[in-house]
């Protein structure tokens, strides 16, 4: 496995089939995927496929404290490649990049069902349960770094 910086549009394909597979092609690019301050990660098989996503924008939330938020928005793994800390991998991965960064904490949106991953990699919840329309229960929750 290998996990590297990637660009906007080699998470889609991931984004599709993962997160929102009945969605329009067009909900597959969200606002500021091209922003200078964004970055996009990807971990690799053996075989140079693809198996996990993230992506981390420049982007606050008044939940939360911290001058410069980044967040987290479209992780995803191939449902064949799970349970092998691909999400963990892209998580590490991206926290170097926020060091360097200087990035005061990470939040997203999580999916109700992937809260305990998040709790396991330092994320707190903040507030309650809240959904999104056709996508279901989330938790917002954060990851302080300074």
């Amino acid at each position: 496995m290998e996990t590297r910086f990637i660009e906007a549009t080699q998470t889609h394909d991931l984004r599709h089939r993962v997160l929102i597979p009945d969605h329009p092609v067009e909900a597959l690019v969200y606002p500021g995927d091209e922003d200078q301050t964004t970055f996009h990660v990807g971990v690799f098989d053996d075989d140079e496929k693809l198996v996990a996503i993230g992506s981390f924008y420049e982007e606050s939330d008044s939940h939360f404290e911290g001058e410069k938020q980044y967040r987290l928005r479209g992780m995803a793994s191939d449902s064949k490649a799970r349970l092998r800390g691909l999400g963990k991998a892209v998580i590490v991965f991206a926290e170097e990049e926020l060091a360097r960064r200087n990035a005061d904490l990470l939040w997203c949106n999580a999916r109700v069902i992937a809260t305990g991953f998040y709790e396991k990699m330092g994320f707190y919840s903040v507030g309650e349960e809240f959904v999104i329309p056709k996508i279901g229960g989330h938790y917002r929750m954060g990851k302080d770094y300074k």
